[in-house]
C-alpha cells in the first residue's frame, strides 16, 4: 500500500472541480448566476464547439473592483458571505466562492471586468491554473468571462462529453429556464455564430409566452398564493395541456433553479383525478421562502435544497395550483368531462364517458358496477392466453355478428360459445403499427396535405428529438421543414389520421421517444399509440366491425405493440356457471 501523502494543489483542484463542473452547461450556469447576482440587465452568452472550445458570458452588471479581481478565481473567495452564520440568510445564487476556482483548474480562463465606480477595468488570464497575463482594460462597466478549451487537461472527462448539438441543447435549456425566472433581464445565446435564443427584457407573462410558445400559453393559468412568509407565483397548465414527461416543469426557489421531489409531488397531487397517471402538467413555479426556511448547501451544484418544513412547502404549492385551476370543474359531470378532455385533448366531438363513482347520488348499483364481483377476477386474468384458446378469428370477424360498445372503450362481439371483448385503443394501435410498418418498408406513405400548414414552436429538448427522427417522419407521411430557431412547419400528415389536433400528435411523439437513440419501432409505437382511437370515443357499428376485421387481419392480433392484450374471450360456459345455470339448457 502506498504511503498517505498530501495531494498537490493542482491535483486537488481538478478533483474539486469535477464535483462542480461536469460539462459545459455547468460553466454557463455558474457564470450566468454570477451575472444575475451582479444585477445585470443584459447578458450575452456565446459558445463554440458545444461549449468545450469556448464559452463567453458578458454582462452589464456592477463589475468587480480592480483590486479584488485576482481573488475572484481563488478557492473560497466570495463577496456574498463572511461567516458561517451568513449561510442561514443567503439571498444570492452563488455563495461558496468555488465556481471560478473550479473553472480555472480545468480550462483557460479570462476575466475582464470594470466596477461601475472606476474609470478603468482589469483583465486577467489564467493558464494551467496560474496567472499568465494581467493588464488594465478599457471597457464599459460589467464583466466578460471567457472559458476556452474546457477539460483540455482532463482528456478522460472531455472524452465523455456528448456531441456539440447535445451539449448546446443542454445550455439552451438552462438559459431558457433562467429566462423564466428573470424576465426583466435581456438574454441571448449564440452558438457557432448563430443566434439560438434571444429574450428581450419584458414582463413575466410575456417571457412565459416566449418560452412555452403562443399556441400553448392560452392553456396556462396564472397563480399567486401566500401562506405566512411563504409566497408562490407562476403558471400552471389546464388539465387539457399536458406532456409525457416533466421537461416543461420549472421550479425556482428564491430565484434559484432547483429539482425537488416534494414540489413535484405537490404539483402532481394538485392535478389528482384530472389527468392520466402517465401525463404531466406544464408549470412555472417561483417560490419565495425565508432564507432560514431552507438549506441550499446540500448539493455540489446547488440543484437541490432541503426544507425546514416539507409539509408547509407541499401545502403551499398544492393549494396554489388548485386555486389557479378552480372553476374548471364545477359539477361532478364537469369534473368527469375535464378528466376526459385532459386525457384526450382537442377532441371537441368526443363525449365524456359515463360517470362511474359512488359519489354521484343518482347512480344505481348497476351503473357503478358494484354487483356480484368475485375475488377471483375471472374476467380479467393476469394472462390472456387461456381465454384466447381456440378462438375462431374468422367467426369473430364474420359480417353480421352482433356488436356492442361498453363504456365507449371496449367492443363486445358475440361469437359461438361466448363473446370476445376488444380493447378498442389497443386494437387500433396494433392495426396502425402494422399498417405504418408496411408503408415504411414499401416507402409508400399516403400523405394528406394540410390546407393551412401548421407552425409548431418546440422547446430545445423537443427540437433535438425532432432532428433525430427527421429522416423517419416522411416515411410515415409527415411533411415537415425547419422554420426559424426552434420552430417547424408541417405541410402534410398521414392520411386518415384522427388525432392531429393542430400538432399535438407530433409533440406527443417527440415526448415519447425521449433522448436515447431512436429506432424505427420506437417511433412507430408512439405514432400508433398517439394516433389510435382512444378509450372514451363512441364508435358506430360499422366502425366496430371495420376495426375488428382489420385487427384479425394483422400478423399479431392478440397484443398491441407494447405487449398489452387487445382482446379477451368470455366463455359461455363460464357465464352459465356464474349464473348457476345448467350448461346447454334453457333453465
Amino acid at each position: 500500500m502506498n504511503a498517505i501523502r498530501r495531494l498537490s494543489s493542482d491535483t486537488s483542484g481538478k478533483i474539486a472541480a469535477g464535483e462542480v463542473i461536469e460539462r459545459p452547461v455547468n460553466v454557463v450556469k455558474e457564470l450566468l448566476e454570477n451575472a444575475l447576482d451582479a444585477s445585470a440587465s443584459r447578458i450575452v452568452i456565446t459558445a463554440q464547439g458545444g461549449g468545450r472550445e469556448l464559452i463567453r458570458v458578458e454582462d452589464d452588471g456592477i463589475g468587480i473592483p480592480v483590486a479584488e479581481l485576482p481573488l475572484a478565481a481563488e478557492n473560497y473567495s466570495t463577496s456574498k458571505i463572511g461567516n458561517i452564520a451568513d449561510l442561514e440568510r443567503i439571498a444570492t445564487l452563488g455563495f461558496r466562492g468555488e465556481a471560478l476556482a473550479s473553472i480555472r483548474c480545468v480550462s483557460r480562463l479570462t476575466i475582464r471586468s470594470r466596477e461601475i465606480s472606476e474609470d478603468v477595468g482589469r483583465e486577467i488570464y489564467w493558464r494551467d491554473g496560474v496567472v499568465a497575463e494581467d493588464a488594465p482594460a478599457v471597457m464599459n462597466p460589467g464583466t466578460v468571462a471567457t472559458v476556452a478549451e474546457l477539460f483540455h487537461n482532463l482528456p478522460a472527462r472531455r472524452k465523455f462529453l456528448s456531441s456539440d448539438a447535445s451539449e448546446i441543447r443542454k445550455i439552451a435549456s438552462l438559459v431558457q429556464s433562467y429566462g423564466l425566472a428573470y424576465p426583466h433581464v435581456s438574454v441571448t445565446l449564440s452558438h457557432q455564430g448563430r443566434e439560438i435564443l434571444s429574450y428581450p427584457a419584458c414582463n413575466f407573462a410575456e417571457r412565459t409566452e416566449m418560452v412555452f410558445g403562443s399556441s400553448v400559453f392560452p392553456g396556462l393559468r396564472f397563480l399567486e398564493y401566500s401562506d405566512g412568509e411563504m409566497r408562490i407565483t407562476g403558471y400552471a397548465s389546464l388539465p387539457s395541456v399536458t406532456r409525457g414527461n416533466r421537461s416543461m416543469q420549472f421550479v425556482f426557489i428564491n430565484g434559484r433553479l432547483v429539482r425537488d421531489r416534494t414540489i413535484a409531488h405537490a404539483l402532481r397531487q394538485a392535478y389528482q383525478s384530472t389527468i392520466a397517471a402517465d401525463r404531466f402538467p406544464l408549470a412555472v413555479l417561483k417560490l419565495e421562502l425565508p432564507p432560514a426556511a431552507l438549506d441550499i448547501n446540500v448539493h455540489p451544484t446547488k440543484a437541490e435544497v432541503r426544507f425546514a418544513s416539507e409539509h408547509n412547502v407541499h401545502r403551499l404549492v398544492s393549494n396554489a395550483v388548485r386555486d389557479a385551476l378552480r372553476g374548471t370543474t364545477v359539477s361532478f359531470r364537469d369534473k368527469v368531462e375535464s378528466v376526459y378532455r385532459a386525457i384526450f385533448p382537442g377532441d371537441s366531438e368526443r363525449e365524456s364517458a359515463p360517470a362511474r363513482s359512488n359519489r354521484h347520488p343518482e347512480q344505481t348499483v348497476a351503473e357503478r358496477g358494484d354487483f356480484g364481483r368475485s375475488t377471483g377476477g375471472w374476467l380479467f386474468r393476469e394472462s390472456p392466453e387461456p381465454l384466447l384458446e381456440n378462438l375462431d378469428l374468422e367467426q369473430a370477424s364474420k359480417p353480421g355478428r352482433l356488436y356492442w360498445q361498453l363504456h365507449r372503450s371496449y367492443i363486445m362481439i358475440q361469437i359461438r360459445g361466448g363473446m370476445v371483448i376488444i380493447d378498442q385503443h389497443a386494437a387500433h394501435e396494433r392495426i396502425l403499427f402494422d399498417e405504418a410498418r408496411r408503408a415504411v418498408e414499401a416507402e409508400t406513405p399516403v400523405v394528406q396535405s394540410l390546407l393551412f400548414p401548421a407552425t409548431i414552436d418546440l422547446s430545445p429538448e423537443e427540437y433535438e428529438r425532432f432532428e433525430k427522427v427527421t429522416p423517419l417522419l416522411p416515411k410515415l407521411g409527415f411533411e415537415t421543414e425547419p422554420f426559424g430557431m426552434r420552430s417547424i412547419i408541417v405541410r402534410g400528415i398521414p392520411a386518415g389520421i384522427r388525432n392531429w389536433n393542430d400538432g399535438t400528435l407530433l409533440r406527443e411523439i417527440l415526448s415519447d421517444i425521449g433522448g436515447a437513440a431512436t429506432a424505427l419501432d420506437e417511433v412507430l409505437r408512439s405514432f400508433a399509440c398517439r394516433s389510435a382511437v382512444k378509450a372514451g370515443e363512441r364508435l358506430g357499428v360499422e366502425e366496430m366491425e371495420s376495426l375488428s376485421d382489420r385487427l384479425f387481419a394483422t400478423e399479431f392480433p392478440f397484443t398491441c405493440p407494447h405487449g398489452r392484450p387487445t382482446m379477451l374471450r368470455v366463455d359461455l360456459n363460464e357465464l352459465e356457471r356464474r349464473f348457476h345455470r345448467s350448461p346447454g339448457t334453457d333453465r
